[in-house]
């Protein structure tokens, strides 16, 4: 006699392990979290932003970015060292754009003052929502160490819904933005923040 429970209850896995793959196979299974670490990306607010090699006035410039910029926060392992009060500013370490580097790294890490903490509050720049790329590129199912596993190609001009409150890159990979193609099937991602512009 056949026991159909066992029979069903084998069907019953075996689909879930199908639709497991298939799923896998078109990208919609992903590797993000709402608990992975992670670092702010911050839109720049301000013209002739100045990014120094320490907080505060004192100490040289070394780059300054303009109006639109896209800044990710400093915050290694996911942990954010918070901000530093100096000269009338509250300062945060940043990844800065660098054309010559050509991608967020530690070679573009410095210091930029967030707001003034005297008189009525002025923030240089802000937390960012939703990007757009500025030209073709990819989603991404890996971030570490290195952006991998394609899982389809993005148009220029294309917006992008934030996948954490606020738009935030992985914490080993400043590169790595968190995203959901909130246009497309809400695949959800990775893409390189040199090709998009934080809003």
């Amino acid at each position: 006699m056949v026991n159909y429970s066992k029979v069903w209850g084998k069907c019953f896995v075996a689909s879930i392990i199908l639709f497991v793959a298939v799923q896998f196979q078109a990208g919609t299974i992903f590797a993000l979290h709402s608990s992975d670490a992670k670092m702010a990306v911050y839109d720049v607010k301000t013209s002739g932003l100045n990014v120094r090699s320490g907080p505060g006035t004192s100490y040289p410039i070394i780059a300054q970015v303009s109006l639109g910029t896209d800044l990710v926060n400093y915050a290694p392992n996911g942990v954010s060292p918070g901000s530093t009060t100096a000269d009338n500013q509250e300062w945060k370490r940043i990844y800065y754009p660098n054309a010559s580097i050509g991608y967020y790294a530690n070679a573009a890490l410095g210091w930029s003052a967030w707001y003034n903490t005297v008189g009525p509050t002025v923030f240089n720049y802000h937390d960012a929502y939703v990007a757009k790329t500025s030209r073709s590129t990819w989603l991404y199912n890996g971030a570490q160490p290195n952006l991998g596993n394609p899982i389809k190609s993005l148009p220029a001009n294309y917006y992008l819904q934030n996948f954490d409150p606020q738009l935030h890159a992985d914490a080993y990979n400043p590169n790595a933005w968190r995203v959901i193609d909130f246009q497309g099937n809400m695949d959800k991602g990775y893409v390189n923040g040199w090709d998009l512009k934080a809003e």
